[in-house]
């Protein structure tokens, strides 16, 4: 008896506050329909209410899951894999694409340049996203350090977007050569603004990873987290779920043991002992 009051009072808590739901690159801010028709429709399956709140970086993103400001977070691999060890914040699902719950790390370039290899932009202008994201930072470094280049002095400036939309616009509008991106986003932008990426091309692809994971703080109750998991574990399974879906580049959510992210923690790993 004891335990099931304690299980109900939880769920009324949840029922009685705002759930915070952090963004980052991962999902562009000019994307802000998509980003309210998603919490909305968490909110109708699961009887919570939802607000997004937008960081401007992971280093933020990681200040606000810590400290309480933000419930759940869109982040990346590479954040993830140092954000639960330094802060406890746990997986809650991981998005699918066409090649399951992985992504890659895409370098591109304009169409008519000659690139071909992330190594021929060497003393060019060049744009990563975020230092901490995996696919706009941490894959792209590890490749040129194997390659014995270090980023800062291999490009000519290197750049931080903190976007992966603003490092594909980047590329498009000229003011860098080329750009490390979140295969997703890429994907993503191609469909919604197709005249921009006709202009563009992928020319390296560095992967698979793990997929962008949705994680929890360790402060939220572990039964509110549970139902907001089985809420996207079966968001493909309607019709409204299947548009909102599409509209963020995905085709569903699934869930992936931590285990699979250590392809990521290894280059993190390396990054800092050869620096």
């Amino acid at each position: 008896m004891i335990v099931l009051f304690a299980l109900l009072l939880s769920v009324l808590l949840a029922f009685g506050r705002d759930i915070k739901v952090g963004f980052t690159a991962v999902i562009t801010r000019e994307d802000v329909k998509t980003i309210k028709d998603f919490l909305d429709y968490l909110s109708r399956k699961t009887g919570f209410s939802f607000s997004p709140v937008f960081a401007r970086s992971y280093d933020e993103m990681d200040f606000y899951l810590f400290n309480g400001k933000v419930d759940l977070a869109y982040i990346c691999g590479a954040p993830y894999v140092e954000g639960h060890k330094k802060y406890g914040y746990y997986l809650v699902a991981v998005p699918l694409t066409s090649d399951g719950p992985y992504y890659y790390s895409y370098v591109i370039t304009k169409k008519d340049r000659p690139y071909r290899s992330i190594l021929d932009f060497e003393g060019k202008p060049y744009a990563f996203s975020d230092p901490k994201s995996n696919s706009g930072s941490v894959a792209p470094t590890y490749f040129l350090l194997k390659n014995g280049y270090s980023p800062t002095e291999f490009f000519k400036p290197l750049i931080y977007t903190y976007s992966h939309y603003e490092s594909i616009m980047a590329v498009y509008k000229g003011f860098v050569e080329g750009a490390s991106v979140d295969s997703i986003v890429y994907e993503h932008t191609s469909l919604v603004a197709p005249h921009i990426t006709n202009k563009l091309k992928v020319i390296q692809k560095f992967g698979p990873f793990p997929a962008t994971p949705i994680v929890a703080s360790k402060r939220i109750d572990p039964n509110t987290v549970k139902a907001i998991k089985s809420a996207l574990l079966v968001m493909h399974q309607d019709e409204e779920g299947r548009k909102i879906l599409k509209n963020m580049g995905i085709l569903g959510f699934t869930y992936l043991e931590p285990k699979h992210y250590e392809t990521i923690a290894h280059r993190i790993s390396y990054i800092k002992k050869i620096r």
